[in-house]
């Protein structure tokens, strides 16, 4: 995996201007059939939807990225669910739980009547092979097993019940049961080699079937007519109004725009925050949620050399100007960021202190740490004559970073910083990961409504997932698993406000934005419906009346 992109994937973006969007759907869409009849009732035969990209990969337990988990919620339940809007954990394929004094022990009362698409019941059984498999894919399911950290074992206490025991606290798996990296999956897709479960070959108990998947073009989803067990955080809890659902790849982002405003899609999931003036105002819907997890940030490597220097990493907050980031590279459309989790993330904290833009407050670090000279290109030197510059990679042709890396290219040069970027294309960007990089930052953003998030990415503990593995920080690994011992909201706020302080004081994390979630629909769509990471639920979409 390389660390430039993250698990949203970003795909290539352009700011092209926004004016000729109803003219630039895409020609392959023209072939779709219609699916809001004209008169009369509303035809709800296909709903036509556009995602900006193909992950490639539609496995519920092996990919975190944000396209994929939002088919695998269409797909597959999970045992719980999070209301978006309270943030509680409430009943789904578990109709209620138990959780022993400690947290290392959760017992699952399941629903009676649940059946996957190929007509096999949903049991107890089906909740030990599901995270067996979890356990057993190891780096494919990195997400799902950090979840499942600590896993002893499932315990099958009868058919309706099963008890999930860990060898310590684990305060977070409640809420990671309601992802869909721990989705629940029928014994036919799990006895497959994963690569055939990635290319499309899933069986879920949930209210669409994955019917046709072309890579690069198309996803199509098919209704279950005897779904009748939705969760209550959605309106409809029964089957789907729409028969099929017809998903299109649409990647670049004006072109997904136009498709949605000129009625060649019904809804667009993903829009860049760019298009928006296209698609507000006028004869659509549009949700702009702030997402919730970790906030867009760049991350120093802290085995490179340059960044062994704590004064030059704690130097890179001051002399970043999220205000000026969020106004002239996101239209004004995003916050700054005001701690590692977005503002709407349970537990969240206000950590504007570390925050601030101050040049003068980054100079001082720098010159304490012995880069004292400045060079007449600006450019500071230390006392060895090494001239202070730190680097970044990323694929190229992505318009967004490319503008943001040059403003803070501008933005550093001021307090004595080079920042030097690297374009490369994807095939050069794969040949490194995480911790054998040659530059000295790398941008990560991961969705979860739980500040469990932040043990993932900034902990030591995670291949191919956690930025310190390997070059562990005792007291930040401490303080992220203190996360895991309590269920108390108040006590997990406590930890995660902790953790993050440890975080910025040290510099290991420069975030920079609160990022937004976009989706568009047409109004003959009575409403968007999405879940607490703002992804689609299609099963609760209907007719307007």
């Amino acid at each position: 995996m390389s660390p430039s992109p993250s698990p949203s994937r970003i795909s290539r973006r352009s700011f092209a201007g926004a004016a000729a969007l109803a003219a630039v759907a895409s020609p392959l869409l023209a072939a779709c059939g219609g699916s809001s009849g004209s008169g009369g009732s509303a035809d709800t035969s296909v709903l036509k939807v556009g995602f900006p990209e193909d992950s490639e990969n539609y496995d519920p337990h092996q990919p975190p990225y944000t396209v994929s988990r939002a088919v695998a919620r269409q797909i597959a339940d999970t045992l719980v669910d999070q209301d978006p809007e309270s943030g509680e954990i409430v009943p789904w394929l578990a109709e209620s739980w138990d959780v022993n004094k400690d947290s290392s022990q959760f017992t699952f009362h399941l629903r009676d009547g649940v059946t996957f698409s190929d007509g096999t019941a949903f049991t107890a059984e089906s909740v030990k092979k599901n995270f067996d498999r979890v356990v057993d894919l190891g780096a494919l399911a990195y997400i799902g097993a950090s979840h499942l950290r600590g896993y002893q074992k499932t315990e099958v206490v009868d058919e309706r019940t099963a008890k999930v025991s860990f060898d310590g606290p684990n305060a977070q798996f409640l809420q990671a049961a309601s992802t869909q990296t721990l989705s629940m999956l029928a014994d036919a897709t799990l006895e497959l080699d994963p690569k055939e479960v990635a290319a499309g070959k899933v069986i879920g108990s949930g209210a669409f079937t994955l019917e046709d998947y072309t890579p690069g073009e198309s996803i199509t989803l098919a209704r279950r007519d005897d779904y009748a067990w939705g969760s209550s955080v959605y309106s409809n809890q029964k089957a789907a109004a729409y028969e099929s659902i017809r998903i299109s790849f649409i990647p670049d982002p004006t072109t997904l725009a136009g498709a949605v405003s000129s009625g060649q899609v019904d809804f667009a999931f993903l829009l860049d925050t760019s298009t928006l003036p296209a698609v507000e105002g006028g004869q659509l819907q549009v949700s702009k949620n702030p997402t919730r997890g970790i906030t867009f940030p760049l991350i120093p490597f802290i085995y490179r050399e340059i960044f062994e220097d704590d004064g030059v990493r704690r130097a890179l907050n001051p002399a970043t100007d999220r205000a000026e980031i969020a106004e002239r590279i996101y239209q004004g459309q995003v916050k700054p960021a005001t701690g590692l989790l977005t503002a709407s993330t349970p537990g969240a904290a206000d950590l504007s202190e570390f925050l601030e833009h101050d040049p003068e407050v980054a100079k001082k670090l720098l010159e304490d740490a012995g880069w004292r000279t400045v060079g007449k290109d600006g450019i500071r030197t230390n006392d060895d004559g090494d001239r202070l510059s730190v680097s970044i990679q990323y694929t190229s042709g992505n318009t967004v970073y490319e503008q943001l890396f040059q403003l803070l290219q501008a933005q550093w040069k001021k307090v004595g910083i080079e920042f030097e970027l690297k374009p490369v294309t994807e095939a050069q960007a794969s040949e490194t990961g995480l911790y054998d990089a040659k530059y000295d930052l790398s941008t990560w953003t991961q969705g979860r409504a739980d500040p469990d998030v932040l043990r993932v990415v900034y902990s030591s503990f995670y291949e191919n997932q956690s930025f310190f593995y390997g070059h562990p920080v005792d007291e930040i690994d401490d303080a992220l698993l203190a996360l895991q011992s309590t269920t108390d909201p108040d006590e997990r706020a406590a930890a995660s406000e902790k953790a993050q302080r440890l975080l910025l004081e040290g510099g290991y994390s420069v975030p920079l934005v609160d990022a937004i979630s976009v989706s568009a629909a047409s109004k003959k769509i009575r409403k968007i419906a999405l879940d607490a990471e703002n992804k689609p639920a299609f099963a609760d979409l209907a007719p307007a009346d």
